[in-house]
């Protein structure tokens, strides 16, 4: 019956029963859309409690350079000279970062100098026990400086961490119980700052050969069937103390 008088009804009664139409299903399509914004929004709060995942720490590479100065006149490097670059290797060795780069200046009034120092660098290589697969040696033009350097680098992982800060959120009120946002940014900021190495964050280190003598030490007394306890000489071992805990009548 109620079917029947919508379908009598006159055009304008049918256009503003559409509109009623339309507008409720606007309306509920609304509420869904602020129920599932509300969801979203109490999920990431969950997947990003790891402050690793809220925090990260950024990884990159920078260049480190050492120049040496090849005087026209000179015939080598010289005592300084060879101080710096020790200590340039001796960081690159700690590193252990990708290859270590040359540059020889040529074409320039030194060139005869350049050959002589470049025959220290391989010296001072050979010293700090560098290969020379570690080592790339490229040639750039030395024209118009007289005292053109030989160019030593090396790429270097540098750690960045988080900006911290964010006090934007009201700790005195949190019924969701959601990690605030500036929770672990401080921890992950230091560990950033004081990582002897950042390449770490990348990839595990190469561990060196195991001492072997030991475990072939233990192993032979085992399969002797001998005791594999250690001896310990008069002067290492411990006695029990003699007095008791009870009153003597």
């Amino acid at each position: 019956m109620r079917f029947q008088k919508t379908c009598n009804a006159t055009p304008r009664a049918r256009a503003g029963a559409a509109i009623l139409r339309v507008s409720a299903a606007l309306l509920m399509s609304a509420a869904l859309a602020a129920c599932n914004a509300h969801r979203e929004k109490s999920v990431k709060g969950w997947l990003v409690a790891d402050p690793t995942a809220r925090h990260p720490i950024l990884v990159g590479s920078t260049p480190v350079a050492l120049d040496l100065p090849v005087p026209r006149a000179s015939a080598g490097l010289t005592r300084s000279q060879k101080m710096d670059l020790r200590h340039f290797l001796r960081q690159y060795k700690d590193k252990n970062e990708g290859p270590l780069i040359v540059g020889a200046p040529s074409g320039g009034s030194n060139e005869v100098a350049v050959m002589h120092a470049l025959g220290d660098l391989r010296r001072e290589f050979t010293r700090a026990g560098i290969s020379r697969n570690q080592v790339q040696f490229d040639a750039y033009s030395g024209m118009g400086n007289a005292a053109a350097p030989i160019k030593v680098s090396y790429q270097n992982f540098a750690a960045r961490g988080p900006e911290c800060g964010d006090w934007s959120d009201n700790l005195a009120r949190d019924p969701k119980n959601i990690p605030y946002r500036n929770l672990g940014c401080a921890t992950q900021r230091n560990l950033a700052a004081m990582v002897a190495n950042p390449r770490d964050f990348m990839e595990p280190r190469g561990m060196t050969p195991r001492d072997s003598q030991r475990r072939d030490v233990i192993m032979d007394k085992y399969v002797r069937g001998d005791s594999t306890v250690a001896q310990k000489a008069e002067d290492e071992k411990t006695k029990v103390s003699d007095v008791s805990g009870g009153g003597q009548n």
